[in-house]
């Protein structure tokens, strides 16, 4: 698997806005440079209460690709379930 090739830029919008009921665990995406492919960053926690944009395929089957305050991160799938849960539960 060629991990340069996942992290190519999604050509799906960042659409599905959710707001973090917790802090989830994510890695930063960092910007191509110089004609460089975007890579990987640093581990970082979302904290509570920031408002994430879902936009994309994440670099495995577990991950997905979000927008949070202007910079873009992967966040793993099994936290962006509970965060769909707790939304649903709310608006029930």
């Amino acid at each position: 698997m060629n991990v340069d090739t996942l992290l190519e830029p999604s050509p799906v919008p960042f659409a599905s806005a959710y707001v973090l009921p917790k802090n989830v665990s994510a890695i930063q995406v960092l910007p191509a440079e110089d004609g460089e492919p975007t890579r990987l960053g640093l581990l970082t926690q979302l904290p509570e209460g920031a408002e994430i944009f879902v936009g994309g395929p994440g670099f495995s089957e577990g991950t997905v690709k979000v927008l949070c305050q202007g910079a873009a991160y992967f966040i793993f799938l099994d936290d962006l379930i509970a965060v769909k849960k707790g939304a649903a539960l709310a608006y029930a």
